[in-house]
């Protein structure tokens, strides 16, 4: 590789990162003191390799100038080698950093976000080069950041970087023509126009690679899990969902030794767990619906604690948190008018949302929609739609948020199932659905609670026949 700057002088620019706190030199042994870390020594195989590695401390130097500081050794392709062993072996302990300048201008830094991410040493591609549709900007405390799901590490952009980015995305060249594009290139932000990809990669949308990066450990650098990031700055919101004005309907009590008793063997429930979506002419009961709800939805236990108040309910969630509500868009059921009711989980009662029944009706037809149901097949009684205050999770987990909610409503979702089997009911899960539906409805603030998943239930027909 060269450093190709043509114009400007841009140049990339290798450094160790804020994390090697000191690097010492005695003779030819070199020492890092590394942050929360042992001292790491070693000792070059010639003394210009240890120069080539003093290069890095500071400022910096790019990979031309740390080969040519090698080179002093008397054999240019050996020092070529060890700059390629140094950097990887660096970048296995993520030791590196990098800073994209013109001159003494710096325009960019760069952290790695995980082990073993360095930039590409090999020649880039003649095409001119495009913004890669996995990589995105935003805004952070540190600034404008620039990122992305397939390259785990983030560049902060000064007004220099921004200027610089702004001119390669509004007219992409190849990187000869372009030093800046180059360095965006070697980071993993930039590709070319129509890159070749596999079929497997075609497959990954940018929002779905993005969530899977961030939000697991692989970006093994960044703060993923119960770090309480905000127990300091302000409460978590209340475990019990503050009261919803509206009408309540008590749910019909429920006999938990009848449910015993009758209960079907788990092998043999999950045996015909299946989806329906094929409904009966006949709705379905007020009694069937509250023991549904009972059985899946309602609150066993609020334990309170000095850090975050936590709830227990008939499934498992993460940190017993506990953030999902449940809201019932009715259709039909015997002992309720159509309308949104909210599910009191801690009191088994329905609240009904006033002026919501055109709402309910809009919901559940997105459900026979999401459902592939024809015009003339019967509707759902009832979309439960499933709701997350999401900030519950968020106060305690951090980078995981959304994805945790998301398992949750699955472990929900798998719950209704088995309960919607052993009552002889017929459930099925929706793919997707209208978040802003609910919100305007019930007059949620979607920042503080918003939908994430729907499940619906009604009476089978005879001969439904499984997904």
């Amino acid at each position: 590789m060269t450093d190709r700057t043509p114009g400007a002088g841009i140049a990339l620019v290798y450094r160790f990162n804020d994390d090697i706190l000191s690097v010492e030199r005695s003779g030819d042994r070199i020492t890092l003191d590394v942050k929360s870390w042992r001292p790491l020594s070693f000792t070059p195989k010639a003394p210009a390799y240890a120069d080539a590695v003093m290069a890095l401390a500071g400022k910096g130097c790019t990979l031309r100038q740390f080969e040519a500081i090698g080179a002093a050794s008397g054999d240019p392709a050996q020092a070529a080698k060890a700059a390629r062993y140094y950097f990887e072996r660096f970048a296995r302990g993520r030791l590196l950093a990098w800073r994209i300048a013109d001159g003494d201008n710096e325009l960019a830094r760069v952290d790695a976000l995980a082990d073993r991410y360095q930039p590409k040493l090999d020649d880039p591609p003649a095409a001119p080069l495009h913004l890669c549709r996995f990589a995105y900007l935003h805004r952070t405390e540190d600034g404008t950041v620039l990122e992305s799901g397939l390259a785990p590490a983030r560049m902060t952009l000064g007004d220099g970087g921004l200027h610089a980015l702004a001119g390669t995305l509004a007219r992409p060249r190849p990187a000869g023509q372009d030093a800046f594009a180059e360095a965006l290139w070697r980071l993993g932000f930039l590709d070319v126009a129509a890159p070749t990809e596999s079929e497997a990669r075609r497959c990954w949308e940018f929002h779905d690679l993005l969530m899977h990066s961030a939000s697991r450990q692989n970006r093994n650098f960044t703060r993923i899990g119960a770090s309480y990031r905000f127990e300091k700055q302000f409460p978590s919101a209340p475990a019990a969902k503050p009261p919803v004005a509206g009408e309540a309907v008590d749910l019909p009590p429920v006999d938990a030794a009848r449910i015993r008793q009758g209960s079907g063997a788990l092998d043999a429930i999950q045996d015909r767990r299946k989806s329906i979506r094929s409904f009966a002419d006949e709705p379905i009961s007020l009694s069937a619906l509250g023991e549904f709800l009972w059985r899946t939805c309602r609150t066993t236990a609020h334990v309170p604690s000095k850090t975050q108040d936590l709830l227990s309910r008939p499934y498992p969630a993460g940190g017993s948190i506990n953030e999902l509500e449940f809201y019932l868009a009715v259709s039909r059921c015997d002992g309720l008018e159509p309308a949104i009711y909210h599910y009191d989980s801690h009191g088994h009662r329905c609240i009904r949302i006033a002026d919501s029944r055109a709402f309910a009706a809009q919901i559940v037809e997105r459900s026979a929609n999401a459902m592939g149901l024809g015009t003339g097949n019967q509707r759902p009684d009832v979309t439960i739609v499933i709701t997350s205050r999401l900030p519950r999770l968020a106060w305690k987990y951090e980078g995981m948020a959304y994805r945790a909610t998301l398992m949750n409503a699955g472990v929900v979702y798998h719950l209704m199932y088995l309960v919607a089997t052993d009552m002889g009911l017929a459930g099925c899960a929706n793919g997707t659905g209208d978040s802003r539906l609910l919100a305007e409805a019930a007059g949620l603030d979607p920042f503080e609670e918003t939908a994430v998943a729907e499940f619906v239930l009604a009476l089978p027909r005879t001969a439904s026949a499984p997904s």
